[in-house]
């Protein structure tokens, strides 16, 4: 048994049809997948940490038989567990009907299953929105876990960063106003914990913020500092994984498929922060961020966190506990 401190690791597998929407690209249908080419490179770096992977998937990628034999790929990993990440990709999933919303998880929940054989038990809604219609379609498919909640103090100014580098107008503008949470969002616990939901129980486990100032740690968030400063980068990575491991944080970092692209990949994908840098730097700095990531957690998929019998607060307690850092 390790004698690390617990921790996870997960990727949005969002392909760059979802990005170039979310920026209001009127082109986005025609453009091709980059899911082969960043998948290999993840599974490179990866694969030499010993790291496993969850992977949340859209379910529209999964229309192609070409990407699902890339997604297979990650089964030469240590392991994975696939995860839902609704069908179409929808920042706004907030404004949605319920008919909609019980539609966007269904759908990706049965093209998981018959793709690779096994039911997704998470989700993580699409610029983390997560309104409790989804929470109770997911308690009626008997998912563990959720993974919607980024409780970090820097939302509005990623939110406005967002907003004024993309083409978004008029209704879609409007919609992606909660990008990212809102406030409330910030008032959210920093580590695993439940949520009751109709009489039913789910565990939350939020993408990590560095605890007390709640600034994001997220991999995507390294590669935009380590853009200005790749010592200033490491030195915070390492003070965030240090105040982690202080306050009993048990972490759960989350990687995005640009983390893995340089500037001269996708000219494209310019409007998003960090992607000025060129790949061999980017992935340099990943390998380090990674490889520093498994010496100090025992990192695991995030269902082996919660585990199958996390329904009753008393088998869950031991990890999902009640300090908000």
């Amino acid at each position: 048994m390790s004698t690390r401190p617990a921790a996870s690791i997960s990727v949005d597998l969002d392909n760059k049809w979802a990005y170039l929407r979310a920026a209001g690209r009127d082109d986005w249908e025609n453009c091709s997948s980059y899911l082969p080419m960043v998948i290999e490179r993840m599974i490179d770096l990866l694969g030499s940490c010993e790291l496993p992977l969850t992977v949340f998937l859209v379910g529209r990628d999964l229309r192609s038989s070409d990407d699902v034999n890339a997604i297979e790929r990650f089964n030469t990993l240590q392991s994975w567990e696939p995860a839902n990440h609704s069908y179409n990709h929808l920042p706004w999933m907030h404004t949605l009907d319920t008919d909609a919303i019980r539609d966007e998880i269904e759908s990706t929940h049965h093209a998981i299953e018959t793709s690779f054989g096994r039911p997704p038990r998470g989700f993580r809604g699409p610029g983390f929105s997560c309104p409790d219609e989804v929470l109770s379609v997911l308690t009626e498919w008997n998912y563990l876990y959720d993974a919607s909640i980024f409780p970090t103090s820097m939302a509005p100014i990623a939110r406005a960063v967002f907003l004024a580098r993309t083409r978004l107008r008029g209704e879609q503008r409007d919609r992606a106003k909660k990008l990212y949470g809102g406030m409330a969002s910030m008032r959210k616990p920093n580590r695993p914990y439940l949520r009751e939901i109709r009489g039913r129980s789910l565990c939350e486990i939020p993408v990590t913020v560095m605890p007390l100032i709640r600034t994001p740690i997220h991999f995507s968030y390294l590669n935009f500092i380590a853009g200005f400063n790749v010592t200033l980068a490491k030195t915070y990575f390492r003070a965030a994984l240090a105040t982690c491991r202080r306050l009993d944080v048990p972490p759960s970092l989350l990687l995005h498929p640009p983390d893995f692209l340089g500037c001269e990949d996708d000219s494209d994908m310019a409007y998003l922060p960090g992607m000025t840098t060129t790949r061999s730097r980017k992935l340099d700095f990943m390998k380090w961020a990674l490889s520093l990531y498994a010496s100090q957690f025992d990192v695991t998929t995030m269902i082996k966190q919660v585990q199958p019998d996390c329904a009753t607060e008393n088998a869950v307690a031991p990890l999902f506990g009640q300090a908000f850092n």
